[in-house]
């Protein structure tokens, strides 16, 4: 498909995005001159060390997991 840029640099993507909800890319140019467009989403910062670390990670993952599928326990703290 091919794409016009109008003349504040501005290339319409409504045609190439019909069936996405994505609002956040990151744009990049290689080094043939090709515009790549990365569909992102938006981290807050107190959770991105979670991302940044693969065992935490993992182990949140694991837990979702278990939650799922009906691995539960109920924990009643003695403290008052």
């Amino acid at each position: 498909m091919l794409l016009t840029i109008d003349s504040r640099k501005r290339i319409p993507l409504g045609k190439v995005l019909l069936d996405t909800d994505v609002t956040l890319f990151d744009a990049k140019v290689d080094d043939s001159g090709r515009i790549i467009l990365e569909p992102m989403r938006a981290v807050p910062e107190r959770e991105a060390w979670l991302y940044q670390n693969p065992k935490a990670l993992d182990s949140v993952m694991m837990g979702l997991k278990d939650s799922t599928e009906g691995r539960v326990k109920t924990y009643i703290s003695k403290e008052k």
